[in-house]
C-alpha cells in the first residue's frame, strides 16, 4: 500500500488538513503531499546528488538511494543540514557537473487528470552570466518501473541526447516510456534540438534549428518552460511548445526570445546572515519561490496547461495551454531532476500536492498491464494485471475485493482504504490460451467493492483490451538437396522446414507443392513461435521430365498448411527452380550514346550478361572486337543472375571512311570445376557521319 498523507476529496471537505504554504487548493481528490521539509520523504527514490536538508548531513550515493542527508561542503547559499521541518529536496547545489532526480514509483490514477502544484527555486549561481540548467518535472506511463531518470544536462533527465553531437558515442537515453516532460529551462537548451534532442522527431522540431546543430548560446531558449511529449530510449522526447513568440525567430546575434512575464531564476547571491539558520534561510529564499501548477485535463481530448507564480505580486500567470499528447496512459508515475555543467546554479523543491483534476469515484479501479510488458505473447505465456484502488471519498473503505471474471483471482496486499486518496495496487496473473491467440487480443473488465461506514460501495468497471501480436501463422523455408547438375529422369530431393511463427499451436500440419508428391514430416504438430519444438522438417522428391529439361528449367511451388485452434491457416507460396542441362551464358548488347555519330564521338555500349546454367560462374569477362576495355558490374554469377558490363569507343576518321562501325561481343566465366563458358556472339552497327566542310 502507498502511504500518503491523508487529504479528503475536494478543497471545502471539513477535517481535511492543511496543504503546505503555497500548494493549489485543489478540486478533485488528493493524491499525494510531500513537502520534502523534513528528514524523510519515504515514498520518493533519490538519484545522484539528491537529498534532503531537512535531515542530517550525509553523503548521497551515485545512482537510486533513499532519500538523506545532503553533503556539508556544498558551494554557495544552500539552506543549512538537519533543518527539519524547514528542509528542502535539494537537487545540486552550485558546483560543476552535479546531476540529480527524485523519482516517485507508484502508480497514480489517470482516468480523472491530474492537478500537480510544486515549489521550486533556482538561484545562487557562481557563473551568474550563465545560470544552468533548470529543474523538470516529468510524468511517465504507470505501469512502467520508474527506477532511474533521463539524459541530464540540455535534457533535464527527461529527454534522450547524444553527447555534444558526436556520432562516435552512445546515445544516453531518455527516462523509460515517458509521458510529458516539463522544463522549467534557466539556461535554455532543453527548448533546442542540439544533442541529437530531436532525433526521430522529423514532424515536431524545435523552432531552434536543425537536431543536428551543435549547442550555441543563440540557439537556446532561456528563461523558458518547454513541453516535451512521450518517449521511450532513443525515440520521441519530441518539442511540442514552449514560452515564446514562436514562429518568430530570434533576433540576430540574441537567443530566442522568452514570453514570461518573469524570471524563472531568483536572485539571492549569499545569505546576510550568519550563521544562516533555517528560519534565516526560508526568510531570505521566500522571494525567490515559483509556485508551479501543471493541470492534465481528463481524456478523451486532454489539455495540459501550466501556471506559474513568480512570487512578484502579480499572482499566478497561465503560460501555456495545449493539447495533451494521446492516448493517455492509464496511470502516471512522476519525477523531479535537474544538473549543472560548466554553468551552474541551486537547484530546490518543495511543497508537492498532486490531485486529480475532477474528482475520483468513492472507489477508484484503473487496470493495466504491468512491466515487463508482454511482447509477442503466444500459448502459454503469462500476463500480469495491476489493479490500482484509490478511496476517492472521506470514509476508510474496507473489505476490499476485485472481481475480473476472465483473469481469476486478485490478490491485494491490503484490504482497507483509509480516506484521502490512498491507493493499494493488487495483482493477478493470467495465461494466454489458444483461443486468446487466435482472437487476437485478450477484453476483461474488472470490478472493485468494499464497504464504507458498514454499507457495499462499487468501483466503476474498468476495461481492458490487450492486443496480442502473434496470430496464427506459418512460415515456409524450400531447399533443393540435390546438388547440380541436372538432367532428364534423375531424382531430385527436397527439403521444407516449417517453422510456427504465431501464437498457437498448429495441428495436421502437411505440404502441398505443385510437382512433389509423398511429402513426409518430421511431426504433424508445432509449438507456438518461441518455443521448443516450433518447427519441423519435411522431405519430398521428384524426377524430372524430359519436357522439363527440354525447357531448361523446372519450378515447383509449395505451402505449408495447418489447423491451429480449429481454424486453417498456411504459410506464404515458397518456390524452387531448378537449371537442366549444360552450362550458358547469355549476353545482349546495346549502344548506349544517341546518334549521329561523327569522328571523334565518344560511344558508350552496354552488356547484359545472365548465367541462364544450372551452376555459378566465376571470373565472368566480356571481349569487344572493337571496344578495348570492357567492366563488368559483378564478375561472379549464381544461376539465374546477371551483370552489367560497360565499354567506350572512340569514332576515328577510318570509320568515316566506311560510313559504319561494326563490332562483335562475347561473354565469357568459368565453372567451379574449372571449365570455360562462353556465350554466343552478339553484333552491333552504328552508321557513321561525315562533318560538313565549313566554308567562308
Amino acid at each position: 500500500m502507498v502511504a500518503l498523507t491523508a487529504v479528503t476529496t475536494g478543497s471545502a471537505r471539513a477535517g481535511s488538513p492543511p496543504a503546505p504554504a503555497g500548494a493549489s487548493d485543489p478540486a478533485g481528490t488528493t493524491l499525494l503531499v510531500e513537502s520534502f521539509k523534513n528528514a524523510t520523504a519515504p515514498e520518493f527514490t533519490g538519484f545522484n546528488e539528491a537529498c534532503l536538508t531537512g535531515a542530517p548531513p550525509g553523503a548521497p550515493t551515485p545512482g537510486p538511494h533513499q532519500l538523506g542527508g545532503c553533503e556539508p561542503a556544498e558551494v554557495g547559499p544552500v539552506p543549512p543540514n538537519d533543518a527539519a521541518p524547514l528542509g528542502y529536496l535539494r537537487l545540486s547545489d552550485a558546483r560543476r557537473d552535479e546531476s540529480a532526480a527524485a523519482l516517485y514509483n507508484h502508480p497514480l490514477p489517470a482516468n480523472e487528470g491530474l492537478d500537480i502544484t510544486f515549489q521550486t527555486w533556482q538561484y545562487g549561481s557562481t557563473t551568474p552570466t550563465s545560470p544552468a540548467d533548470g529543474i523538470s518535472f516529468f510524468l511517465t506511463n504507470g505501469d512502467v518501473n520508474l527506477t532511474s531518470p533521463g539524459a541530464f544536462g540540455g535534457s533535464l533527465g527527461y529527454a534522450k541526447k547524444l553527447p555534444f553531437a558526436d556520432p562516435s558515442v552512445a546515445f544516453i537515453p531518455g527516462v523509460a516510456d515517458g509521458y510529458i516532460g516539463v522544463g522549467l529551462d534557466v539556461l535554455g537548451n532543453y527548448f533546442a534540438d542540439t544533442e541529437q534532442r530531436g532525433y526521430s522527431c522529423e514532424h515536431s522540431p524545435s523552432p531552434a534549428g536543425p537536431p543536428t546543430s551543435d549547442a550555441t548560446y543563440y540557439e537556446r531558449g532561456p528563461n523558458m518552460v518547454t513541453l516535451r511529449g512521450p518517449g521511450n530510449g532513443i525515440d520521441g522526447y519530441c518539442y511540442i511548445t514552449a514560452t515564446t513568440d514562436f514562429p518568430h525567430s530570434q533576433p540576430p546575434g540574441k537567443p530566442w526570445p522568452s514570453n514570461l512575464p518573469g524570471q524563472l531564476q531568483g536572485s539571492l547571491r549569499y545569505f546576510s546572515t550568519t550563521p544562516v539558520t533555517p528560519e534565516s534561510a526560508q526568510t531570505e529564499l521566500e522571494p525567490d519561490t515559483r509556485t508551479v501548477n501543471v493541470r492534465l485535463t481528463p481524456a478523451p481530448h486532454p489539455r495540459l496547461i501550466v501556471s506559474v507564480d513568480f512570487s512578484n505580486g502579480t499572482g499566478p500567470h497561465q503560460v501555456l495551454d495545449v493539447p495533451a499528447p494521446e492516448p493517455v496512459p492509464e496511470t502516471y508515475k512522476f519525477g523531479f531532476a535537474s544538473s549543472t555543467g560548466d554553468f551552474t546554479d541551486i537547484h530546490l523543491v518543495r511543497n508537492v500536492v498532486i490531485a486529480t483534476d475532477e474528482p475520483l469515484p468513492r472507489l477508484n479501479l484503473v487496470k493495466q498491464v504491468a512491466e515487463p510488458r508482454p511482447g509477442n505473447l503466444v500459448e502459454g505465456d503469462q500476463v500480469t494485471y495491476e489493479y490500482v484502488l484509490t478511496n476517492g471519498g472521506d470514509v476508510p473503505i474496507t473489505h476490499l475485493a476485485v472481481d475480473d471474471p476472465v483473469v481469476g483471482p486478485v490478490k491485494c496486499p491490503d484490504t482497507t482504504l483509509e480516506v484521502g486518496g490512498e491507493s493499494v495496487t493488487c495483482h493477478a496473473t493470467y495465461t494466454i490460451k489458444a483461443a486468446d491467440v487466435a482472437r487476437g487480443h485478450i477484453a476483461n473488465t474488472a470490478v472493485a467493492a468494499g464497504e464504507a461506514s458498514g454499507r457495499p460501495v462499487t468501483s466503476p468497471p474498468a476495461h481492458d483490451l490487450l492486443e496480442l501480436t502473434l496470430p496464427p501463422s506459418l512460415d515456409l523455408e524450400k531447399l533443393v538437396d540435390t546438388p547440380p547438375p541436372y538432367h532428364a529422369g534423375q531424382t531430385v530431393t527436397y527439403r521444407y522446414l516449417v517453422t510456427n511463427t504465431g501464437g498457437v499451436t498448429v495441428t495436421g500440419l502437411h505440404i502441398s507443392d505443385d510437382h512433389v508428391t509423398d511429402i513426409t514430416c518430421a511431426a504433424s504438430s508445432i509449438a507456438p513461435a518461441g518455443r521448443a519444438g516450433d518447427s519441423t522438417t519435411c522431405h519430398g522428391s521428384y524426377v524430372i521430365t524430359s519436357a522439363d529439361a527440354f525447357d531448361g528449367q523446372v519450378t515447383n511451388t509449395a505451402v505449408a498448411a495447418g489447423t491451429a485452434d480449429g481454424h486453417p491457416v498456411s504459410s506464404p507460396e515458397a518456390a524452387a527452380t531448378l537449371l537442366i542441362g549444360p552450362p550458358r551464358l547469355t549476353i545482349a548488347k546495346r549502344v548506349v550514346t544517341p546518334g549521329p555519330y561523327f569522328p571523334g564521338t565518344a560511344v558508350r555500349y552496354s552488356y547484359l550478361v545472365t548465367n541462364t546454367g544450372p551452376r555459378p560462374l566465376h571470373d565472368v569477362v566480356v571481349q569487344d572486337g572493337t571496344v578495348p576495355h570492357v567492366v563488368c558490374d559483378i564478375t561472379t554469377l549464381a544461376p539465374g543472375e546477371s551483370t552489367t558490363c560497360h565499354g567506350t569507343y572512340m569514332i576515328n576518321p577510318a570509320d568515316a571512311l566506311v560510313r559504319h562501325v561494326t563490332n562483335l561481343a562475347q561473354a565469357f566465366g568459368i565453372e567451379p570445376n574449372g571449365d570455360f563458358v562462353q556465350s554466343s556472339l552478339v553484333s552491333r552497327t552504328i552508321r557513321v557521319s561525315t562533318p560538313t566542310p565549313v566554308t567562308g
